[in-house]
């Protein structure tokens, strides 16, 4: 007879040796995985187009799978990974961003002061449509009239953006110039609203005529032109043109359809101040001598100006988690560069901007992954607009294997896309995953990456990739980009099962 003691002791010596057999089998397993993503690149016509890829699990960083993974790639929008990954282990889960409304009673009557702090978020009605806190951009102005007539506040002599936050280089340098006027390329202020696009609902009318346009937000000061006609057949190829840099925009094209066109706006701060400005007229607030229009009494902080007496009467937050989801699930250009822009501002205190939000993100990576690492990564924008960011395969991993070892490892996993929805919403359709896919994907023109984690859901274990195509001519080799990554994330999802 066994004695329980000796059960004990048989159970303990095969869950060791189970163990020391698993670890051995790491290797081998490994070793077929890195000939599986190599027979995969063989095997897929990129027609001269240059491919990267590296795969490690990102508790113990040891490598399972490698191509090319040191060469120096445009990252695309997978840039964000760097960006948001910096933002979550700076500030934490706890952070918030905070927009203070205020009034200056040093003047009579006082001024309404809009204090920005970079977020990005403000009356975007993409982040919180259906919420139930209903902070929708009307519902604020209703809350900031209502607050002002509490105070007994019923006449204001101005409204002012104070921005200074971050810089006022609202457009990067680097971003393709005939882009500008697209919602991806909006500029980026410390005092941000709506996103910084306008929504234009072009109206048709009778075939032939002239089509009417809606404004959401409503900005009757816009010198808003309509230069199209309405048809009856053909495509509808409705445009809005921006001359740059300005606030006059020209619907052009034939109107077929009742439709959505977005175009982004210039000077954010300024747009959110005549808003806000307009917003406090309509609702009653008396502004100066209200015989000009309430955009004439919106302005921008001075340089140098000192708000003396301030009462806050409304704050408006937005916590970081839902900063960084829009960034990674629906990859949010705005978003990524906002939050780069406060990194620079969080550890120099002068006001944020692409330099020293650089500058910082380099400095982590240093701190986190090395010289090394820093050295080979160039980094010009947050978002992965420029086509000047470069960064291996091998620094994206190391990267998330770093914030993997973080507190803010859940937040910045819970912002990245899964399968269905955002920008992967029409992904891996054909074959459900066996293990839980949180992933980012970028494109540029000749440019396409994907990079994430695979989790499996029971040992909960973290195999992080990353796949980098650059130089893909358009054709053959581009229509083979998208199932050259599901290939080498099924093969990863097969090896991690």
């Amino acid at each position: 007879m066994i004695s329980a003691s000796n059960n004990r002791s048989s159970a303990q010596f095969l869950r060791i040796l189970s163990i020391t057999l698993a670890m051995l089998a790491i290797p081998a397993m490994g070793g077929e995985l890195d000939r599986a993503v190599n027979r995969i690149i063989e095997r897929t016509n990129l027609e001269g187009g240059h491919a990267s890829v590296y795969i490690s699990d990102l508790d113990t960083g040891k490598e399972i799978a490698a191509y090319r993974e040191d060469i120096q790639m445009i990252p695309a929008s997978n840039m964000k990974l760097l960006t948001t990954g910096a933002a979550a282990m700076l500030f934490g889960d706890q952070f918030i961003f905070r927009t203070e409304i205020m009034i200056d009673n040093s003047t009579t009557p006082p001024i309404l002061i809009i204090k920005g702090s970079g977020d990005p978020a403000l009356g975007d009605p993409d982040l919180f449509e259906g919420d139930e806190n209903g902070l929708t951009l009307e519902s604020i102005f209703d809350q900031v009239a209502d607050a002002l007539k509490a105070k007994g506040v019923s006449h204001i002599s101005e409204v002012v953006a104070d921005d200074r936050i971050f810089d006022r280089n609202y457009t990067h340098p680097n971003w393709p110039i005939d882009q500008l006027n697209r919602w991806y390329c909006a500029e980026v202020g410390g005092v941000n609203i709506h996103t910084n696009i306008l929504n234009v609902y072009p109206i048709p009318g009778s075939p032939g005529s002239t089509p009417r346009a809606v404004l959401s937000p409503e900005a009757p000061w816009f010198d808003f032109q309509i230069n199209a006609k309405t048809v009856s057949k053909g495509q509808d190829t409705a445009w809005i043109a921006r001359p740059r840099p300005s606030n006059v925009f020209t619907l052009r094209g034939n109107i077929r359809y009742k439709t959505e066109k977005d175009v982004a706006i210039h000077a954010p701060p300024m747009f959110a101040a005549a808003l806000f400005a307009n917003a406090m007229s309509e609702r009653g607030i008396q502004i100066a001598d209200d015989q000009s229009l309430p955009e004439t009494y919106a302005r921008i902080a001075l340089d140098a100006e000192n708000f003396t007496e301030t009462q806050t009467i409304a704050v408006i937050t937005t916590p970081l988690a839902d900063i960084l989801r829009r960034t990674n699930t629906n990859s949010y250009n705005l978003y990524a560069e906002a939050l780069l822009k406060r990194l620079g501002h969080e550890l120099t205190s002068d006001p944020g901007s692409w330099a020293n939000g650089s500058s910082v993100l380099r400095m982590m990576i240093t701190e986190k992954l090395g010289a090394l690492a820093a050295q080979s990564t160039v980094i010009d924008d947050g978002s992965g607009m420029s086509r000047d960011n470069r960064v291996t395969t091998k620094t994206l991993v190391d990267w998330m294997s770093a914030v993997a070892r973080d507190d803010s490892w859940k937040m910045f996993e819970d912002s990245l896309a899964v399968p269905g929805k955002g920008t992967l919403a029409k992904r891996f359709r054909s074959k459900k995953l066996a293990n839980n896919l949180h992933a980012k994907s970028g494109y540029l023109n000749n440019t396409y990456t994907f990079s994430g984690v695979l989790i499996n859901p029971n040992t909960n274990r973290r195999i992080g990739f990353s796949i980098l195509l650059n130089d893909i001519p358009p054709g053959t080799a581009s229509r083979n980009a998208k199932p050259m990554h599901e290939a080498i994330v099924r093969a990863v999802d097969e090896w991690l099962e």
